[in-house]
């Protein structure tokens, strides 16, 4: 009761105060205006999309305060997140219903996913480098090959060349929490623009993975430095060249299996060169990345215990020409290459991938979009080859109309695929790729008080590679089918002086074994305010997720089921100047006990405060 009376409070305080003009933008008319990449690889705007998106600017990230990338992604549509821990630790992000490593992870558009280790630690990613997040729900495979059965999510550093803004910050936090923040943006001459960022993160954690007479008083902390420098340059009027390092180290601290404390040793440097080429009717741009990993697990004593390098190589052609005002075809070619530096192993130190092996995949892909008046048309199919597997033709057609002013609609069918990581095969080397046809359809309308985003999906996924839990360690991974169906209804409205946005999600998800899929709810609920009075912001934002399986169990074994939880968050931020504020959140505010992977426990209350200086 006691619970629920603060909460009341606290909403009714913010509905009292004053509309912030910049969320206003952003809840009701930046849409229309913003231009996205990710669905068709070309600038459009974001109204044009057929896919159902979101977008999340700097602007709504400042305005949360998120420490990590997972802080930012579980409140969009559609998304759920499963965390090992606090920050630094790992994380699994699911994408309407589909597994963790169906989600493709794009920064600036170049793949992030290991095809080798399977999906990514995308809490590892530097939130103070964004610039913004775009994310396509549904199928994406068309568009970008394997892994985006779920979804595409594009985390964006890539500036303006316009943008002159710089800001330093720093700040505090519960378990000894430390950050320090710096970014620059600066114009080159009259055609050059370079952008830095550059920062640290520290805090000493505490016990994520509490086994009661065992590891009694351990604290599991993370340790991140990181760096960025992008530098693009306006050749002539119509050829521009973009290059861009980025860095990052970072040692997290966790629960080893045998209960003692290890740590993870994490190091990545990541090299990109574009040159895009705009003239008349045609775009076309030829982008090159280079990433070089690595993960080194250390025991309590010192010693190590694995090991993982890889490498990867990815090319891109993209192109884009205008037969006329109303309609475009798209078309490209994507290359990449994984490489194994050195011999991983299990748990039991037994060679699991061997040093050498490698994994190349080719993509051919063509596409167009017709506009007619308010009717939009677009098709597309792709080809991939794997040299470890067949090769996969995948397609998809979408449409969208706009009815009046207020209403309108789309629909979209999509196959998408996946093929099985050299970790799955480790366990089963039978394992068979993964394959999707999904189905959406949706509804936007347009009130004077309110905008409506409904969205209702179906996909059927054949070959679900799904990891069975086990004692003893003796899990494994199998091939069963699954059909995952739902709704999303998101809501932006303002009441007075304060903006809302409201998340209703459903979904029903079971595999041919009658195992609801792991981690995964059937019902969340998602909302979040924003208001402004004078020299101060304020930011409440609310998560229901309901009851869920932890990991699927192998037949004849118990399945574990992690209890439904509510979590708010508060962020504020006083302007002392006009340049310099003072920033505060405060996470889990109701000091709710959950877990959103079974075993492990999140952050209890924490407090954040930080000064920013913008210059």
């Amino acid at each position: 009761m006691k619970k629920t009376a603060l909460a009341t409070a606290i909403v009714s305080l913010l509905s009292h105060a004053y509309t912030s003009p910049v969320f206003a933008q952003n809840t009701t008319i930046e849409t229309d205006e913003t231009m996205v990449v990710t669905a068709n690889r070309f600038e459009q705007s974001a109204k044009d999309v057929i896919a159902p998106m979101s977008v999340v600017t700097k602007e709504e990230i400042v305005q949360i305060q998120a420490k990590t990338i997972t802080d930012i992604l579980r409140l969009q549509p559609g998304i759920e997140v499963a965390n090992n821990g606090g920050i630094g630790q790992n994380a699994s992000i699911f994408m309407r219903g589909t597994n963790s490593d169906h989600v493709l992870v794009l920064i600036d558009g170049f793949k992030m996913n290991s095809s080798i280790k399977s999906g990514m630690n995308i809490n590892k990613i530097p939130v103070n480098q964004i610039e913004r997040i775009e994310i396509i729900r549904g199928s994406g495979a068309v568009m970008y090959g394997s892994d985006a059965v779920g979804g595409v999510i594009n985390i964006i550093t890539r500036t303006s060349q316009n943008d002159e803004s710089k800001s330093a910050t720093i700040g505090v936090g519960s378990n000894k929490y430390k950050e320090g923040n710096f970014a620059a943006n600066t114009k080159v001459g009259e055609n050059g623009h370079l952008k830095m960022a550059a920062g640290f993160t520290q805090t000493e954690g505490y016990n994520v993975n509490p086994q009661p007479g065992k590891n009694d008083g351990d604290k599991h902390g993370f340790d991140n430095s990181q760096f960025m420098l992008n530098y693009e340059h306006q050749i002539s009027s119509y050829l521009s060249l973009f290059t861009g390092v980025r860095w990052f180290n970072s040692t997290s601290e966790y629960n080893h299996y045998t209960n003692t404390k290890s740590q993870s040793e994490s190091e990545s440097i990541t090299y990109s060169t574009k040159a895009s080429f705009h003239k008349d009717n045609l775009s076309s741009d030829l982008s090159l990345n280079y990433q070089d990993n690595q993960n080194l697990e250390y025991l309590e004593n010192g010693s190590l215990d694995s090991e993982q390098k890889i490498d990867q190589l990815n090319a891109q052609w993209t192109n884009q020409y205008k037969l006329m005002d109303s309609w475009s075809i798209n078309g490209g070619i994507d290359w990449s290459n994984e490489r194994v530096k050195a011999d991983i192993t299990d748990w039991s130190n037994k060679v699991i991938i061997d040093e050498g092996e490698s994994r190349t995949s080719t993509g051919i892909y063509l596409g167009t979009t017709y506009r007619l008046e308010q009717l939009t048309l677009e098709g597309n199919t792709r080809f991939d080859k794997h040299d470890k597997y067949d090769e996969y033709t995948t397609w998809g057609v979408g449409a969208s109309y706009q009815i009046n002013d207020i209403y309108k609609i789309r629909s979209a069918y999509n196959t998408a695929f996946k093929a099985p990581s050299f970790y799955d095969l480790s366990t089963e080397p039978d394992l068979e790729p993964e394959t999707s046809k999904n189905i959406d359809i949706g509804v936007t309308a347009e009130y004077e008080i309110v905008n409506v985003n409904l969205s209702l999906y179906k996909n059927k996924v054949d070959n679900l590679i799904i990891y069975y839990d086990a004692p003893n360690h003796q899990g494994y991974s199998a091939n069963v089918d699954a059909e995952i169906k739902g709704a999303e209804l998101e809501l932006l409205f303002d009441t007075g002086i304060v903006s809302h946005t409201v998340v209703a999600e459903y979904k029903d998800h079971e595999d041919t074994q009658g195992q609801q899929l792991a981690r995964r709810a059937k019902q969340n609920y998602k909302w979040v305010s924003n208001v402004s009075f004078g020299d101060l912001d304020m930011n409440l934002s609310y998560i229901y997720t309901g009851k869920r399986s932890d990991l699927p169990s192998a037949p004849g074994t118990t399945t574990n089921y992690l209890a439904p939880y509510s979590l708010w968050t508060i962020a504020g931020a006083y302007w002392l100047t006009e340049e310099l504020a003072v920033r505060g959140r405060v996470e889990n505010l109701l000091d709710e006990e959950y877990e959103t992977a079974g075993g492990y426990k999140p952050a209890e209350r924490s407090y954040y405060v930080s000064l920013d200086y913008q210059f």
